[in-house]
């Protein structure tokens, strides 16, 4: 009789066989509903990581240039001087390209609480920008929503920008004194507006607030508009418009102090947005790598465990290509089966995620919707990336012969017999159970390399995100402890000889080192020909307080009589370079005269008005000796609560011997400022870290089950001969615990040039420079609580399913 073979089948019923085919596959992954699980978590978790990167980046990418285009940002910003009316400002829309324009007033105060009273003040004065916008219901350029309240119902009301309500630790209906011309005057927090064409309050420094005109003139002098916006429907005409909104302006006898060209594809936040999605890139691209090895793995050991049923089909007559073909089926619906678990967490945690960031920025995103773009990546993650990462364990496996695959090697299945386990077998006076553990480990070479791997990618850069935190603390503590050596600034309602100042201050016996500058506000007309308004920060020659950053160029020099020194971030803007020479208008009283800008230096305090010159020099034009308006002080202590107290003591001691304070900033606030935008990466990146200790995890689990699996006759062996369930949980827990070790001191290694890259991408995005590198040496200790804490509920499941199997289960095991 002539023998049936599966190829025989195949060729006279090829749909009974795929059919015969669907159903051992289904009935292979109904039977293992565990391993399917197991397998399918693994994939799942690796498409969960790289969808909530995608979902993120693709949400605010939309939303938050969706939302900037919504409020209709401004191409030209023009600050103008002079008695500018709404009438004025409407005239401009008639110049050839402009689309629309809107005018404000913008005045910087200063506030403080009070218990409802004038007389009842609790907390010293603090800045306050208030903004007016004559007719606010009809806005067209930069507008500002209303989110709680009414557009000035009756006078003497605030309406705060919603996010500096927070900072201001203030709520609706509550009063604020507001200074005008050195009187308080009560104004009511009536509601809340927001705004999105400037930065947050906690970056920006100040809080923000909208008032009506006649509050404005109240607390200003004058309603009198000083910042124009123009659209225009030609970005490339921007130039030719704002020259001539410049000659439109200057014949009707206003002065233009300066225009600044705005992109409206650039977001006010937009530092922070490019560093956060080029990290983003890079995570993604670290998350694509820990699925693929944790894939990779999984089916690995899947096609180790179906070596006898691969022999089985072979001695019937099938292929390589349908032993290929028949688990290629299965790892698909694996793959399938993870990215279904996978695609509706990613999509929503991805949003949740993209919801948390903006909120930092003072952005509400869309309403929840599906990612198109992330639903595209998780199902070519899901379903491609298993077929990839398992192409090479499935073809080793399909080649295998009839010989190979029926072949029984015994307790182990011929694993462990590699260098590595050797090497640990030569290891003595360990404990029976240790010993057994530790080569339990060693015991599948490749697959403890891709759970290393995985394990350490997550500890390595969890270590550099805490880094690249601990770089961004120094670099920001050298930039302005550094540069800046006094404990706070005290600015006076007037400039104040310093004959009157000296003796008051001497009396103070907490401030240790004192010294004066003075500002004085000038037109700047650049190499280009456009002219911008600036602030002069006057330094002594022999200051104290000031260590320059030079980014390029020198400092000054006691024979400089026309150099400046400008900003690096301030040059950039207005494309000053070094060696230019600019001119300076100090007013109708005094000579224009020209400078040379002899250095740049990199200033993170005074990154909008940082052009720097000698006293002497500006002595020399104004001819004013003996005068400042702000006083640098240096305390006994530095930490920020004694800076604070020492600074309120100063203000009322000099205020109560009629030396009126304007204003006052201490260096700790000024840090918390500035690091305020940087903590939005440091929290994604900390959530990032912690998904891929997730992935980490899973993969030490799933390896230890694996490993469960494939010893069950060993299991069975160790329990006949007696051993108990303690003994069997020891084992299981220290294999976890050998590799989880094993990847922390792989992840050690790791961690210091992803550390050194991460400092590098984050500086140059953010400062334009390799932040000050600093080791974050607590995150060794950090990442080793971690690992052991994952090795240790990772080998939990395995560890007791091993304990459960009886000894007739393990024997019978196929």
């Amino acid at each position: 009789m002539k023998k049936t073979t599966w190829a025989g089948i195949q060729m006279r019923l090829p749909f009974d066989a795929l059919r015969t085919l669907h159903r051992k596959n289904l009935r292979d992954l109904w039977n293992n509903r565990a391993r399917t699980l197991l397998v399918a978590l693994s994939i799942a978790i690796g498409v969960l990581g790289v969808g909530m990167i995608v979902a993120t980046w693709n949400v605010l990418n939309v939303d938050l240039y969706k939302r900037y285009a919504a409020i209709h940002p401004a191409h030209l910003e023009i600050e103008v001087l002079g008695a500018v009316q709404p009438s004025d400002v409407e005239k401009l829309r008639d110049l050839p390209g402009v689309t629309a324009s809107q005018g404000r007033i913008v005045f910087t105060t200063r506030y403080r609480h009070t218990r409802g009273e004038t007389s009842a003040l609790t907390d010293p004065w603090q800045p306050l920008q208030l903004i007016t916008i004559p007719e606010p219901e009809t806005q067209s350029v930069n507008q500002i929503a209303l989110v709680q309240g009414a557009w000035f119902a009756q006078t003497d009301e605030l309406l705060v920008e919603r996010a500096s309500l927070s900072e201001m630790g203030a709520a609706v209906g509550e009063p604020l004194v507001v200074d005008a011309f050195g009187n308080g005057i009560v104004l009511n927090i009536a509601g809340t507006v927001h705004q999105q064409d400037d930065v947050v309050a906690a970056v920006r420094g100040s809080p923000v607030a909208l008032v009506d005109e006649n509050t404005m003139r109240r607390v200003r002098g004058t309603a009198a508009i000083n910042i124009i916006y123009l659209t225009v429907q030609d970005l490339n005409q921007r130039p030719a418009i704002a020259d001539a909104a410049r000659k439109q302006l200057e014949a009707r006898g206003f002065t233009v102090a300066r225009i600044t060209q705005r992109d409206p594809n650039v977001h006010p936040a937009q530092d922070v947005l490019n560093v956060l999605f080029v990290v983003m890139g890079v995570l993604g691209v670290l998350a694509l790598l820990m699925s693929s090895f944790l894939v990779t793995n999984t089916i690995s050991a899947l096609v180790t465990q179906q070596i006898k049923q691969i022999g089985v089909m072979k001695a019937l007559g099938a292929d390589t290509r349908l032993v290929a073909v028949s688990y290629g089926e299965i790892v698909l619906a694996y793959g399938l089966v993870g990215t279904v678990l996978a695609v509706p967490f990613a999509e929503r945690l991805g949003y949740r995620l993209a919801e948390f960031l903006a909120t930092q920025i003072n952005v509400d995103l869309f309403p929840y919707r599906p990612s198109p773009i992330a639903f595209i990546v998780m199902i070519g993650v899901g379903l491609a990336i298993p077929l990839i990462a398992a192409s090479k364990p499935l073809l080793q496996g399909a080649r295998l012969t009839v010989r190979e695959a029926i072949a029984d090697y015994g307790i182990g299945g011929g694993s462990g017999n590699n260098a590595l386990a050797r090497f640990v077998a030569r290891i003595r006076n360990l404990p029976r159970v240790w010993a057994l553990a530790l080569r339990n480990a060693m015991r599948v070479p490749e697959r403890l390399v891709l759970t290393l791997i995985t394990l350490m990618l997550g500890g390595a850069i969890l270590i550099a995100v805490l880094s690249t935190d601990s770089s961004f603390g120094l670099t920001v503590t050298n930039l302005i402890e550094g540069q800046y050596g006094m404990d706070a600034i005290l600015t006076f309602e007037q400039p104040q000889r310093l004959h009157r100042v000296t003796p008051v201050l001497e009396g103070f016996p907490d401030v240790t080192r004192s010294e004066a500058w003075y500002f004085a506000q000038a037109t700047m007309q650049l190499p280009q020909g456009n002219q911008v308004q600036v602030t002069m920060n006057a330094l002594p020659s022999d200051t104290q307080f000031y260590s320059p950053r030079l980014q390029s160029g020198r400092w000054f020099q006691a024979s400089d009589t026309d150099a400046i020194v400008v900003n690096r971030k301030w040059a950039e803007q207005e494309g000053v370079r070094l060696g230019d020479t600019v001119k300076l208008d100090l007013g109708e009283r005094y000579p224009v005269t020209d400078w040379r800008v002899v250095g740049i230096v990199q200033d993170l305090v005074r990154q909008q008005t940082g052009v720097f010159i000698r006293y002497e020099n500006l002595e020399r034009i104004v001819k004013e000796t003996d005068r400042t308006q702000t006083l640098l002080v240096r305390y006994p202590q530095h930490d920020l609560a004694s800076q604070v107290k020492y600074t309120r003591a100063l203000t009322d001691y000099f205020n109560a011997r009629g030396v009126a304070v304007f204003s006052t900033q201490t260096m700790g606030n000024l840090k918390n400022q500035v690091t305020s935008m940087y903590r939005i990466l440091v929290i994604f990146l900390l959530v990032m870290a912690g998904l891929m200790a997730l992935v980490g995890g899973l993969g030490l689990m799933g390896m230890l089950s694996i490993n469960v699996l494939e010893r069950s006759k060993e299991i069975g062996v160790m329990r006949a001969i007696g051993a108990d369930t303690p003994a069997l949980l020891q084992i299981f827990w220290g294999e976890s615990i050998v590799i989880a070790l094993t990847s922390f001191a792989l992840a050690l290694a790791l961690s210091v040039p992803l550390s050194i890259f991460m400092t590098r991408l984050v500086g140059r995005a953010f400062i334009k420079t390799p932040l000050d590198f600093a080791y974050a040496y607590n995150g060794i200790f950090y990442w080793l609580a971690v690992v052991v804490v994952i090795g240790t509920l990772a080998s939990i499941i395995p560890a007791l399913n091993a304990a459960r199997l009886s000894v007739r289960e393990c024997l019978n095991y196929e």
